[in-house]
């Protein structure tokens, strides 16, 4: 059952409670049902809404939200991620620590049906491995805007923000054969990637710039082949991912993997029925333009 709504929302000017919530999204990230290793096991009840990257787009994650009808039925779920870097600065500052906040407060508030995977900018982030973008270094914009919420009490929420980022799943495995996770490697990373990452908590080593992790989350233009192999060793059959620019909102790549956005003007999301299985053309017929939800 869903918590109490006044336990996890986040009040964004106390950095302690930030803090705590971090902590207590960390341990739900861990804890949350079907969990083994980094991947998460939905079984054939109910649905999953998939998004795309989202990088801080308020009103696309209100619309989310609204798709979701998370308190409609406890069967309901939610994938998150990439949540941060968002385009929009105050002062050169990237506030967008809210927004990971407020999905972490989301997984409080439903622990059962919000999943949060592990990306590219949200590992980078962890690992302060700068990211430039537009010109400038995403990480450190991050940084400033931390300290100018938290002040003094910044490396606290950084200390917890981190423990939360470390503790989020590479993926969630549908018994459909959907597959959702922000990326799969490049074809060129596939002999030294390790497709058991997913069923260990990640390691050090994984998370750095030569690990499994690493390379799945950075994963681009991959071909059939890719897909084909990993769909064997993880026992799936379609792919849905981010990461990857798609201008429409979806951009199918090859037989079985199809790339979602969220964070834009024409972002989608995908509301995934577990009790059927889906083709790539399904999948497609089945989107949903953001914009078409009102807020």
């Amino acid at each position: 059952m869903p918590q109490d709504p006044s336990t996890c929302e986040p009040d964004l000017r106390d950095a302690q409670a930030v803090a705590d919530l971090f902590t207590r999204a960390a341990k739900a990230n861990l804890q949350t049902p079907g969990r083994a290793g980094a991947v998460v096991d939905l079984n054939d009840t109910g649905s999953l809404l998939m998004t795309g990257d989202l990088h801080d787009n308020a009103q696309n994650y209100q619309r989310l939200l609204k798709l979701a009808r998370l308190d409609a039925d406890p069967t309901n779920r939610i994938i998150f991620h990439e949540v941060i870097h968002g385009p929009d600065l105050v002062n050169g500052m990237d506030l967008s620590v809210r927004m990971l906040a407020r999905v972490a407060a989301m997984k409080c508030r439903y622990p059962d049906q919000v999943h949060v995977m592990q990306s590219n900018h949200e590992l980078a982030q962890l690992r302060n491995e700068g990211i430039l973008k537009e010109g400038r270094d995403t990480i450190e914009s991050f940084d400033d805007g931390v300290e100018f919420m938290f002040g003094h009490q910044a490396d606290a929420v950084r200390d917890t923000m981190n423990s939360y980022l470390s503790s989020l799943p590479l993926a969630v495995r549908c018994a459909n054969g959907v597959f959702c996770s922000h990326s799969i490697p490049s074809n060129s990373k596939m002999r030294r990637f390790d497709p058991a990452v997913i069923d260990r908590v990640p390691t050090q080593q994984d998370l750095s710039e030569k690990g499994d992790v690493y390379h799945m989350v950075w994963g681009r233009n991959q071909k059939q082949e890719t897909a084909d192999t990993l769909a064997k060793a993880w026992a799936c059959k379609q792919f849905v991912m981010g990461h990857q620019p798609a201008e429409m909102g979806f951009e199918p790549i090859q037989d079985t993997m199809l790339v979602l956005a969220s964070d834009h003007s024409h972002g989608v999301a995908l509301p995934i029925n577990l009790s059927r299985s889906y083709d790539q053309e399904q999948l497609i017929e089945a989107i949903i333009p953001l914009a078409s939800i009102a807020i």
